[in-house]
């Protein structure tokens, strides 16, 4: 025969709702928002590490296309794709330091 493991709270002993001890404090006492914030740039890594291979390709394309934009529309003095063509090179470099140089601190990755 199987032996039969019982479960604190199984349906044979109903534990009152008041005599049920509160577990949430004890796990949220601890997260402040350094933890919060270290979690969530861990997760935006996670996310961008897993569209990485495909993002680098199409931001690196769009930076090329701002590229020759800013250099065709280089004497008007009313367009300012310097500007435009600085944010998003800035945008794919940051990015691209972001995902290699970052590691998070589990070392789970």
């Amino acid at each position: 025969m199987a032996s039969i493991i019982k479960f604190p709270r199984s349906l044979d002993s109903p534990v009152p709702r008041a005599a049920r001890p509160w577990i949430a404090p004890k796990y949220l006492e601890g997260i402040r928002g350094k933890a919060i914030f270290s979690g969530l740039v861990e997760g935006i890594w996670v996310a961008i590490v897993l569209v990485w291979p495909v993002l680098k390709w199409v931001l690196s394309i769009d930076v090329f296309f701002q590229l020759f934009r800013m250099i065709y529309q280089w004497g008007r003095a009313d367009v300012h794709d310097v500007w435009t063509f600085t944010l998003h090179f800035a945008v794919l470099t940051s990015l691209t330091c972001f995902v290699s140089l970052y590691k998070p601190k589990g070392n789970k990755f």
